[in-house]
């Protein structure tokens, strides 16, 4: 690469984006003026809508809405009561497909909900409530997600399952669960076999003391709706100049949980790559290779936006899809990038931090959980940049998932720096003939689904081999 080309590209980035409030007042929108944006809703399509214009605006190409089927969700009245060995009201909320369901069971308390755990009482589960921690990992662990959980649960025949957030402040975990039918994206396929609810930490630390006084009941009452309607993938490019047919992907999911404003998880990270794409779109004419922005629907229930614009894109030269799922948080210089076991791009981000200069943390490990998985899973090159806030030392999602997720946690400057570093790395990764960039076969993906500890269950799902 040109060195003294690379200084003004990020000259100009720089300059773009430090003096600009941009950002962090187009998230103050989404969040305050809009709202929670649940996949599906009518919040969701306005986000969307919003999205779209300011692409426009800021003269980015071919912008468009990307639309697909799916199923959304309505929740309505939930009640959660302890029946035994006390009778106590339990604040809790329907996590997203839940059903409707009026029942009263025995409890099983099931700890963290590792899979020793459910092994270990599989005989005593069936037909009770599974209660369990929520995901307990600690910044840099790797446990069990959620939706494991509640397969576990369901192949052991519980008749529903409550989780217990990790971290105190009386916020109620949430979370979609997963539907009878598997990749269903219409209403009756889509909703969860089994009821499951979220709550409290120190609700589930007060169920638990409760639990020594004999054998809990407990009675659920929910009323929810699933029903079937559309989401959209929100695109925007800047075409290149000599290899236009070479893309880059940048990234995050706009729709977020309805209980909260999601404004971390992940409107922060939705609003770096529309800023980054602002400040690139600036460079219109000078990038060699197609940067293309978009704003995914539907991550949180079921990375849908991004198993659409995979399935509808794989014959695409992807040169690297670069998911923005929890960037923008924090105050800045937290960033990370995560590539999916990809040890040649991990050294070449190292190189490049040290090129810049800028230190930026880099990991090499494949999770399935976010917008990156789609295009891992067909062999794209690709990697999640994100950045870490003052939930660092919590639990789990630390605000992510619960009511807590609002605008007023985000910082404009760790907008600006992830923003800036999105950009920059987008630069390099359009003009250095020297990035590792290659499709990689069904057999590498297989071994690195494998290395990963999820290879059985992308098969079961019908993820892998991919179509």
């Amino acid at each position: 690469m040109a060195h003294n080309k690379l200084v003004e590209m990020d000259k100009h980035i720089l300059g773009e984006v430090w003096t600009s409030q941009t950002a962090y007042d187009n998230l103050q929108y989404m969040c305050d003026d809009i709202g929670h944006r649940f996949a599906g809703s009518p919040l969701e399509h306005q986000a969307a809508e919003f999205l779209a214009s300011k692409m426009r605006e800021y003269g980015l190409e071919n912008v468009r809405l990307e639309e697909f089927p799916m199923a959304s969700w309505e929740r309505g009245d939930c009640s959660l009561t302890l029946t035994a060995p006390v009778e106590k009201e339990i604040s809790a909320i329907a996590l997203p497909y839940c059903p409707s369901a009026d029942f009263e069971a025995e409890v099983i308390d099931v700890g963290e909900g590792e899979l020793p755990d459910f092994e270990r009482l599989a005989d005593k589960i069936k037909g009770k409530i599974v209660f369990t921690d929520a995901e307990t990992n600690k910044p840099g662990e790797r446990k069990s997600h959620r939706i494991d959980k509640f397969n576990w649960a369901v192949e052991r025949g519980a008749k529903a399952i409550v989780y217990m957030n990790q971290n105190p402040g009386l916020l109620r975990i949430t979370g979609s669960i997963p539907g009878t039918m598997a990749k269903s994206q219409v209403a009756e396929g889509r909703e969860a076999p089994i009821p499951g609810l979220g709550i409290s930490f120190e609700a589930g630390k007060a169920l638990r003391r409760l639990a020594q006084k004999g054998q809990p009941k407990m009675k659920i009452k929910t009323t929810n709706k699933t029903y079937d309607s559309k989401s959209y993938n929100v695109i925007g490019e800047i075409v290149g100049t000599e290899k236009p047919d070479e893309v880059i992907l940048l990234g995050g999911h706009y729709d977020g949980h309805d209980v909260a404003q999601g404004a971390g998880d992940d409107g922060a990270g939705t609003i770096v790559g529309v800023e980054a794409g602002r400040a690139l779109a600036g460079l219109k004419g000078q990038l060699k290779r197609t940067v293309r922005v978009i704003c995914f629907g539907a991550e949180e229930v079921g990375l849908l936006g991004a198993w659409y614009h995979a399935d509808q894109n794989k014959d695409t030269n992807f040169r690297y899809v670069m998911n923005l799922d929890g960037a923008g948080r924090g105050s800045g210089g937290s960033e990370q990038m995560t590539v999916s076991l990809m040890p040649e791009i991990a050294n070449y981000f190292e190189n490049i931090g040290k090129e810049m200069p800028y230190n930026f943390g880099i990991r090499d490990e494949l999770n399935s959980h976010s917008d990156h998985f789609p295009f891992a899973v067909r062999g794209f090159p690709n990697g999640t940049l994100n950045s870490s806030d003052s939930t660092a030392g919590m639990i789990g999602r630390g605000w992510g998932h619960t009511e807590a997720d609002t605008f007023d946690k985000i910082d404009p400057r760790g907008l600006q720096m992830s923003a800036i570093l999105c950009a920059r790395l987008t630069v390099r990764l359009s003009e250095d003939e020297d990035f590792p960039s290659r499709k990689y076969t069904v057999a590498e993906v297989e071994r690195q689904l494998d290395s990963a500890g999820i290879l059985d269950r992308q098969k079961q799902s019908g993820n892998f081999p991919p179509n």
